[in-house]
């Protein structure tokens, strides 16, 4: 584990990666350094970590109540981000989310956050979902896939759910 990261939880750790096009990477901590925060521990690192790259850190600020775990970088540069939280009930399901965040406002000792593009709070088709791929489709949209964990739990399932989406229409005024 790079220092850096050392002090993340083994259980809330290092949850969401992306390496960027550029050769950089982006990790964000699922858990936060205390219960009074809100934002979620980060690194970017210039180069490969494991080469012994040093790291800038940041803070990840998702929605209220959710937690990162997945990310994949999309063609024009931006990276989009899966959070989901847990809504407790019988039997507990997940609400997740879909952030996207430009990698370009990430700064040392700063706040990096993004614009929510879509909920996923569905009965029908909400999960654990914590994986994200990208494949860029014809004129500019982009097909989003997400993949579920069951967990080997009876109240979850392992679902692959694609999603059609037009980052241009989500673009930053």
């Amino acid at each position: 584990r790079p220092k850096p990261m050392q002090e993340w939880a083994s259980n809330s750790g290092p949850e969401a990666m992306v390496r960027l096009a550029d050769g950089r990477f982006v990790v964000i901590s699922e858990g936060k350094s205390d219960w009074g925060e809100t934002a979620h521990p980060a690194l970017l690192f210039p180069s490969d970590p494991v080469e012994g790259a040093k790291a800038q850190r940041f803070v990840f600020s998702p929605p209220k109540g959710f937690r990162p775990v997945d990310m994949a970088q999309i063609p024009d540069g931006r990276v989009l981000i899966i959070v989901r939280a847990v809504r407790f009930g019988i039997p507990p399901r997940f609400a997740v989310k879909l952030v996207v965040a430009d990698p370009t406002d990430i700064s040392e000792g700063g706040v990096w956050q993004g614009r929510e593009i879509a909920t996923i709070d569905d009965r029908a088709i909400s999960d654990n979902y914590e994986g994200i791929a990208i494949i860029p489709g014809e004129d500019g949209l982009l097909d989003v896939w997400l993949i579920s964990d069951d967990n080997n739990a009876l109240v979850q399932r392992t679902l692959l759910l694609k999603l059609s989406w037009d980052p241009a229409a989500q673009k930053p005024d």
